[in-house]
């Protein structure tokens, strides 16, 4: 049997558990609010975006742009035409470059030109389905989402409206990748540094 002192000291605890998931949040949020940002624009593959192979500094916020284009894409050099769902015009999608703990801040435009809606899921992500719970948009919207990197590796991302439509946004071209880099840069299997042509 709980004595008075010891059913205080529980609801205490529990009320303090209870407080820190929104404790957590506000100073995560205080975090990013101090954290550098770097504004990053997308190139079509196979490039990809100035980046640095190894981090400078701490984590920062890195913002990026995608408009979702529905399109005619020429497949072949026969001049076959895949009426084409894509991000930011090409097939695949922009590769992403981040640092493992930066965070990633991506704009996702859909506009009034197009029919459908769209979104986009992060496998890189956590939550909310990667992102496509959240971002889900019509014709003529757009959202922002943001991200903890909190593993490196490369990671696909894609269009995930729903149901059948998943599998025929991908196909008709709504998929690419986003590629978390360790701090200290890429390794061989001798821990050298690995380099990229085209990369700071």
């Amino acid at each position: 049997m709980f004595t008075r002192r010891q059913a205080m000291m529980t609801a205490g605890v529990a009320a303090v558990v209870a407080a820190m998931p929104a404790a957590v949040a506000a100073a995560e949020r205080t975090d990013i609010a101090a954290l550098p940002r770097e504004k990053v624009t997308l190139v079509a593959p196979p490039y990809v975006h100035t980046h640095d192979q190894v981090a400078k500094g701490g984590p920062k916020v890195v913002e990026f742009i995608m408009t979702i284009e529905e399109k005619p894409v020429v497949i072949d050099d026969e001049g076959t035409t895949l009426q084409g769902m894509t991000f930011n015009g090409s097939i695949p999608g922009p590769l992403m470059v981040v640092h493992e703990g930066d965070y990633v801040e991506l704009t996702l435009v859909n506009p009034a030109s197009n029919s459908m809606p769209h979104n986009i899921d992060f496998h890189a992500a956590t939550g909310g389905l990667g992102g496509g719970a959240l971002t889900l948009i019509n014709p003529g919207e757009q959202t922002k989402l943001r991200f903890k990197a909190t593993r490196s590796g490369t990671f696909v991302y894609h269009c995930a409206p729903g149901g059948a439509m998943i599998p025929w946004h991908v196909v008709s071209g709504m998929s690419g990748a986003i590629m978390v880099l360790p701090r200290d840069g890429l390794k061989n299997e001798k821990g050298e540094p690995v380099t990229a042509s085209g990369s700071g």
